[in-house]
């Protein structure tokens, strides 16, 4: 089938650059989490918040780029397959139609779904890029976890040797600040129980 070799050229490009994105994104993480840290350390808050959750935000996209590049992979495999045992069919060769914009694209939802296209065209679809979809579609939310800003806020902290005196809302009781106080009061409760032993 002609073409289809340059087609199957840019597909492994377009894996190779998901996985560069994802590493942009790790770098942009931890560029975030110094800024958390220097906040913290300057005592605002709310500053510490918003750069907690780009953090969050940078570390969820390079999982996301990382998938999608292991997805875009496993989809070069199978079409090199075909190629190589000269079984491309007309409908494989149809979704290629303004495949290369698209991969050139670098947006998550418009390669999943080309993705959904070729992996179509398979007639077995294996369990891990079904698990891949799922993961995909659950990790694309924009929202961030607050939970997860406020132990990475904590984390930083403890980094910068500080004490993160957050105001939390009420009833989340069950936070890593607590969970800190309770270890260090039994521990002082196991010395003061040696100490009587002793005397």
């Amino acid at each position: 089938m002609p073409n289809m070799e340059q087609h199957l050229f840019n597909l492994k490009f377009a894996a190779k650059e998901l996985q560069r994105n994802s590493k942009k994104c790790d770098k942009e993480e931890k560029v975030e989490k110094a800024k958390v840290k220097k906040a913290i350390q300057k005592g605002n808050m709310e500053v510490a918040r918003i750069h907690a959750e780009n953090a969050i935000r940078q570390k969820n996209q390079s999982v996301n780029f990382l998938r999608m590049s292991a997805r875009v992979d496993a989809v070069a495999a199978r079409v090199q397959t075909a190629v190589t045992m000269n079984k491309v069919t007309k409908s494989m060769a149809g979704v290629v139609k303004g495949m290369d914009a698209t991969l050139k694209s670098m947006n998550l939802e418009k390669i999943s779904s080309l993705m959904d296209k070729f992996e179509h065209q398979f007639e077995t679809l294996d369990v891990q890029t079904q698990q891949m979809e799922d993961s995909m579609s659950s990790t694309t939310t924009l929202t961030t976890p607050q939970n997860q800003v406020d132990t990475l806020m904590q984390e930083m902290a403890d980094e910068a040797g500080l004490d993160l005196n957050m105001e939390l809302p009420q009833g989340q009781t069950g936070t890593v600040a607590s969970s800190v106080a309770s270890t260090e009061q039994d521990e002082l409760s196991q010395r003061l129980a040696k100490l009587r032993d002793q005397v």
